[in-house]
């Protein structure tokens, strides 16, 4: 139940490779580990490792992430593949938009909810804290989710040139089952991340959420860390 916002948020230290022809493809991969998996602030499972690769071209874009808990006995899912497509543009200087659509697959769950399909679009703004706002739709649930985000880099370090930097992000979001309760939710990460070069981060940070009752069968507040690598190809 990922939506990558590298789109999203999801992330704030990427790196990318492109090869130059008569247009641009750019392929990024990313192996991550996060102590819990936390999805629009509700836990789905704790100690998972998660790797995932997109490839782009030409505001085209494709890729699959997979969460694959490490010892999660107690797990609602014990392991999770999305696949996403989609394509992004820019409207003005300020403004761009994606639009696209997530399969998400649940290869150990027998019953019809293995899989879902979702819909989403945005638009992302060139603005201080480089906001965005997403919608969402998915079909087999009936669920329409509404997600805003926000986040800031603070660079580290005496150097101009530093490879280190904070980075922080925010986002919140409502969640409206068709006959089931609506709800908000919360979520904020701190990463510190150190670039190798151009096309290579790794960061490690915190993360923090909160999900209102009405939209979570479990906790309602999650703290937890993580780390990411990330490189071009």
């Amino acid at each position: 139940m990922h939506k990558i916002f590298s789109i999203t948020s999801i992330l704030l230290a990427t790196g990318t490779l492109t090869t130059q022809s008569q247009a641009t493809v750019a392929i990024e991969a990313t192996f991550a580990y996060e102590s819990e998996y936390v999805f629009r602030a509700v836990q789905y499972a704790d100690h998972s490792f998660q790797p995932g690769v997109e490839v782009s071209y030409e505001g085209f874009y494709f890729g699959v992430w997979s969460n694959q808990p490490i010892v999660d006995p107690g797990a609602a899912f014990l392991n999770e593949v999305d696949f996403y497509g989609g394509y992004g543009f820019d409207i003005n200087d300020t403004v761009s938009a994606d639009f696209g659509l997530t399969y998400y697959w649940f290869p150990e769950e027998p019953s019809a909810s293995a899989t879902t399909r979702e819909i989403y679009g945005g638009f992302s703004f060139a603005a201080p804290l480089d906001p965005s706002v997403y919608f969402y739709y998915d079909f087999d649930l009936k669920t329409f989710t509404v997600e805003g985000s926000a986040g800031y880099s603070i660079p580290l370090g005496s150097a101009d040139d530093s490879p280190y930097s904070l980075d922080l992000g925010a986002n919140v979001g409502w969640v409206s089952p068709k006959g089931g309760s609506s709800g908000f939710y919360t979520q904020t990460s701190a990463d510190i991340s150190y670039s190798f070069t151009e096309n290579a981060s790794l960061s490690f940070g915190i993360r923090a959420s909160a999900v209102s009752d009405a939209i979570s069968a479990g906790r309602t507040s999650n703290f937890w860390f993580g780390a990411s690598f990330s490189a071009g190809f």
